[in-house]
């Protein structure tokens, strides 16, 4: 399968996506979100059947995931939206936490949930928690 990784930037989960995606013998790009522009040049070139998104700042353009299927893995419960959700859980010392991987729609963090999971959250800094428990 032909899958392009799409990021904010090469960060542990998306480097953790790209070694585990290939080891499974699919064919896999990495695109920087830096601009929709590039997004959508990205796709047109590289033509894959799947994007995933592991890291994003802010929504994939809507002709994007519109033509192909995009699977966001969001550092949140199902529910939990927007791109500091893993501070606001830290600071507000709850005691479970989770990642979801949702499908692409209009809304950015608020497409039909694909998979989740969850995890007991520990007193650790934001680096930590994202490098173990969000990327494992």
């Amino acid at each position: 399968m032909r899958i392009l990784l799409l990021s904010h930037s090469f960060n542990n989960l998306t480097q953790r996506l790209h070694v585990e995606l290939c080891e499974r013998g699919n064919e896999v790009s990495v695109e920087l979100d830096i601009h929709p522009d590039v997004t959508r040049e990205s796709v047109a070139l590289y033509r894959p059947d799947l994007v995933i998104a592991p890291f994003l700042k802010r929504a994939i353009p809507d002709d994007v995931w519109r033509g192909v299927r995009c699977l966001i893995v969001h550092p949140g419960p199902p529910g939990d939206r927007g791109p500091a959700a893993l501070d606001g859980a830290i600071l507000e010392g709850v005691a479970e936490w989770g990642v979801t991987v949702l499908q692409a729609d209009g809304e950015f963090d608020a497409g039909p949930i694909r998979v989740q999971r969850t995890f007991p959250m520990r007193r650790a800094a934001k680096s930590s928690i994202y490098r173990n428990e969000v990327t494992s």
